[in-house]
């Protein structure tokens, strides 16, 4: 099985604490509607302009934010305009997914799928690469061994990585998905999209407000020489792991800047359970739900789940609409 070795510098877990410290106080904030779902919509539109921009697309900030709208992004190359589209399909898809299931073959190739189809310079879509290839100055494995390099990273992936800091984790995960490289073009987008998927799946943004790959964007000849050192110059996965918690701390700062920006002054701060930020996407996701159906998604009774909406209800994030047995509970 797949198995990383790398030694990391005393830097990192200074940037480690940091990191934590600030995700810590993001999960404190102060959580009031339209804060969560602008701050979702901001993200994807961050993740999607930063990923698809480093391999090229044209489109601005402004206008995947308008494609989110339903908006035309006129003037644009239709293959960039697509390009950006299937990835904010592709965000969708994965802030879907169940965090506990396990990341398997056929979602790695459904990903791709979803992002590269009608946005490719060349197939197959959906299925590994069948030609030896190269990324730059980085030889691929050939393309016979693409199957089995990609089954084993997965193992340990489902298996080992959640040992790992999360940071750390997604980190690899992006590298050796990069370095395997099982499309002839997508592989960086799916890559970024896996990096942010593991975040996910690891309780890291449990909200979907961060957008690492805008970082990456306005990094990105560094971003690329940090991967060349792994992957062509053969140094220690710790520079990479330090590049991307670096990468990851600018993120969660942003984060937290856009928070403030959107503050209500006077309110008092709202530290939410796991069970509540379960909650607020559950809402987000599905709009207006009776008790019921929020216990029956909660797994708990239906008191547990009264227990856990009254503080919202007091701090005003959720309201309620109907009355009596007919009562449906609602973001603001």
């Amino acid at each position: 099985m797949y198995a990383p070795q790398f030694h990391i510098a005393p830097r990192v877990y200074k940037l480690l604490e940091e990191i934590s410290a600030i995700r810590e106080q993001l999960r404190s904030s102060l959580v009031k509607v339209p804060w969560v779902p602008s701050l979702v919509r901001d993200a994807m539109a961050r993740a999607a302009w930063g990923s698809t921009a480093i391999e090229g697309c044209t489109l601005s900030l402004e206008a995947i934010k308008g494609l989110m709208e339903g908006k035309a992004a006129l003037g644009y190359p239709d293959r960039h305009v697509r390009m950006a589209q299937n990835y904010l399909d592709a965000l969708n898809w994965l802030q879907g997914r169940n965090p506990s299931q396990e990341i398997l073959e056929k979602d790695i190739l459904h990903l791709h799928k979803i992002i590269a189809e009608g946005a490719a310079d060349d197939g197959p879509i959906g299925s590994y690469r069948r030609s030896d290839v190269r990324a730059g100055l980085h030889v691929c494995p050939p393309w016979r061994q693409v199957p089995p390099l990609t089954k084993d990273m997965l193992g340990w992936l489902n298996r080992s990585a959640g040992e790992l800091p999360a940071v750390f984790s997604s980190a690899i995960l992006h590298l050796r998905f990069v370095e395997i490289h099982p499309f002839r073009d997508g592989n960086g987008r799916v890559g970024r999209a896996l990096a942010t998927w593991q975040l996910y799946r690891m309780g890291f943004d449990t909200l979907h407000v961060f957008a690492l790959d805008e970082v990456l964007l306005e990094n990105r000849a560094f971003y690329i020489k940090n991967l060349q050192r792994v992957q062509v110059e053969r140094e220690d996965l710790g520079g990479w792991l330090e590049f991307m918690a670096e990468a990851v701390l600018e993120t969660l700062e942003r984060v937290q800047k856009r928070i403030q920006a959107l503050g209500l002054p006077g309110k008092e701060p709202l530290s939410l359970t796991l069970r509540q930020e379960k909650l607020l996407r559950l809402l987000r996701e599905r709009g207006p739900l009776a008790i019921r159906e929020i216990a029956r998604a909660l797994r708990v009774t239906p008191p547990g789940a009264h227990y856990a909406l009254k503080p919202l209800l007091r701090a005003g994030v959720i309201k309620t609409i109907g009355i009596h047995k007919s009562t449906r509970y609602l973001l603001s």
